[in-house]
């Protein structure tokens, strides 16, 4: 029989604890182990939950388990502060002014948890954190010095403090040409120096390469080959980042859209080739050139697949602001199917539409939209007929062109009655009248 999550939590903890010979009460190791699960358990996780420490840890390798373990305890934005035991924590070393958070502004040396945490950061006394710099790494990184001085040695939390640091996401090559893991290897270096580890070059480099598979890990879902797949990790990431898609079935259309227009944002930014990591041999050479172009592909039909579920809420947004304003996506569309029900969906009053063509079938766009991301979400259909029908009557580039209309109606530069105008009447004609079906007081 399968064990519980908090259960598996403990399991976990014990055996990495007992791998690194840690000498540890038993109720002070489930209290850690209590700690960690209830971090990973808050109500706006969906993505970042124990599951995912799961899929990071491997039990032969305790430090490379132990920094999954902790590495994203704290995810400020997302679980709106800290849970009750992280604020004992670190609560002498942060402070929050005007809704963001500033480090202590003075170091005790004696401190070696936040010192060393400081130094494989690189952050200074005083510095405001924000998400995009490390913030909930780092602060990660702390609470599991902090939770875990004097009972595993400091080398040990030197090595999974610095694996934490490794997951810091999508960062290229700096200035000087080095590489994050570069830095990392100068960093180590310079504390082992300074600080008396007693580590080799080649623990400092094995050190470096356990932190790079880490991060690499953490962020594998991009290297799917099925895109279905990688597109059922990022719908999860979508509640975590905007709280009112949490609220199934009362969600606005707006609300949707904006969600789905910072993800896209956010893809549209994202430059593939930095979000795998690579030091020396670690992954081989062959292994990383198909992790980038796994990423490449995963990234570009990401982009296009967003897009036209971008331009469907854009539709859908611009209906309801001419015939009464926002509403709940599900007055429109209706309810998202479960298990158990079958319910009427605007996709239901569509025309019936055609078998596809060869060529329809081959193509990764339609396939996502037609059969579907791997899973369903809770918030949203893992098909999407609408956005289908919508993408087999103008194809990849009138998509794209309407699209930037789209964007000047979300801007406020254009008007929902313009925009609507510019689409066919062989696409128009059918959503109103699946809309008018479905919505009645509209």
């Amino acid at each position: 029989m399968e064990i519980g999550t908090i259960q598996k939590t403990i399991k976990l903890f014990r055996e990495t604890l007992e791998g690194l010979h840690a000498d540890i009460a038993l109720l002070r190791l489930e209290g850690l182990a209590i700690m960690v699960h209830k971090a990973m358990t808050v109500q706006a996780r969906y993505f970042h939950t124990p599951e995912h420490i799961f899929f990071l840890s491997d039990a032969t390798n305790p430090i490379q388990a132990l920094a999954a373990l902790y590495h994203d305890i704290v995810y400020y934005q997302v679980d709106e502060g800290f849970i009750p035991e992280i604020q004992s924590l670190i609560a002498p070393y942060v402070r929050e002014e005007e809704g963001q958070l500033l480090l202590a502004t003075h170091v005790d040396h004696a401190d070696v948890a936040f010192a060393r945490t400081l130094e494989i950061f690189a952050f200074e006394p005083g510095q405001r954190l924000t998400s995009l710099n490390g913030q909930n790494e780092f602060l990660s990184a702390l609470t599991l010095n902090k939770s875990l001085e004097g009972i595993i040695n400091a080398q040990d939390l030197l090595k999974a403090t610095a694996c934490i640091e490794a997951t810091i996401p999508f960062r290229g090559i700096n200035a000087q040409g080095e590489s994050p893991a570069d830095v990392l290897e100068r960093r180590l270096t310079t504390i082992n120096a300074h600080h008396d580890y007693g580590m080799s070059a080649g623990e400092i480099a094995q050190t470096v390469e356990m932190a790079v598979a880490l991060s690499n890990r953490d962020v594998a879902s991009f290297a799917e080959e099925d895109t279905a797949l990688f597109l059922d990790g990022t719908w999860l990431l979508l509640p975590e980042t905007n709280p009112s898609l949490r609220l199934k079935g009362i969600y606005t259309i707006r609300s949707y859209r904006q969600a789905l227009q910072k993800m896209a944002e956010f893809l549209n930014f994202l430059n593939p080739h930095v979000i795998f990591n690579r030091y020396r041999d670690t992954p081989p050479i062959e292994a990383y050139t198909e992790m980038v172009r796994l990423a490449h592909q995963n990234v570009h039909t990401a982009r296009e697949y967003l897009n036209i579920k971008l331009l469907t809420a854009a539709i859908l947004e611009a209906l309801a602001e001419l015939t009464g304003g926002d509403a709940p996506m599900a007055l429109f569309m209706g309810d998202i199917d479960t298990a158990d029900t079958d319910y009427v969906n605007l996709a239901d009053f569509l025309p019936q539409p055609p078998p596809p063509s060869p060529e329809e079938d081959a193509s990764p766009i339609f396939r996502l939209l037609a059969y579907g991301r791997a899973s369903a979400s809770s918030f949203d259909m893992s098909n999407s007929p609408l956005a289908l029908f919508i993408y087999r009557h103008l194809g990849i580039e009138s998509s794209k062109r309407l699209l930037k209309l789209a964007e000047s109606m979300f801007d406020e530069q254009l008007d929902p009655e313009t925009f609507l105008d510019q689409l066919p009447t062989s696409l128009i004609v059918p959503i109103v009248t699946a809309c008018a079906v479905m919505a009645t007081t509209r």
